[in-house]
């Protein structure tokens, strides 16, 4: 595993578009396609948007099947669309948060994953704060980059 410089953000809150997913995390990609669906029927302006992934369990301790996610989007500005099913609003915790970059093909973050909770956080010597998510931020997609040069930011809550 390459030395990743792992950082000590302090957040602010923010408001998503959100679709709910339960399945394999590698399969959130359905659920962002339903959020693009949803958001171009409606004409939303999605340019200077995030895309963020929200990941609740660990799949070491949970069923495959029953992993719990959410494919989000960060508007850059206000809309006034009416939210309806299956897009919620949902509002992303603040505070502090320890963040490591991740360079490379999403099948990589797995093992990125595993190595920020076992090794990562150590370097801070603080804790993961379990009852609120963790979440991936996409700076780039497979449609924009390489495989090799997608960018993508891992966020662990802190206690």
């Amino acid at each position: 595993m390459p030395n990743r410089d792992v950082k000590l953000l302090t957040l602010e809150p923010m408001d998503l578009l959100a679709v709910s997913h339960v399945g394999p995390y590698m399969k959130i990609g359905d659920a962002f396609y339903t959020l693009a669906q949803w958001l171009g029927e409606r004409n939303v302006r999605t340019s200077g948007s995030k895309m963020i992934g929200i990941f609740y369990d660990d799949p070491k301790t949970v069923d495959e099947s029953k992993l719990r996610s959410k494919a989000a989007l960060h508007l850059g500005q206000e809309t006034a669309v009416e939210i309806l099913a299956p897009v919620e609003k949902f509002q992303l915790r603040g505070g502090e948060h320890a963040m490591v970059l991740h360079k490379g093909p999403y099948e990589g973050l797995q093992q990125a994953w595993m190595w920020f909770y076992s090794e990562g956080l150590q370097k801070l010597g603080r804790q993961p704060d379990f009852s609120a998510p963790s979440f991936e931020v996409y700076l780039n997609t497979p449609d924009e980059a390489a495989q090799e040069d997608l960018k993508t930011e891992l966020y662990i809550p802190l206690a």
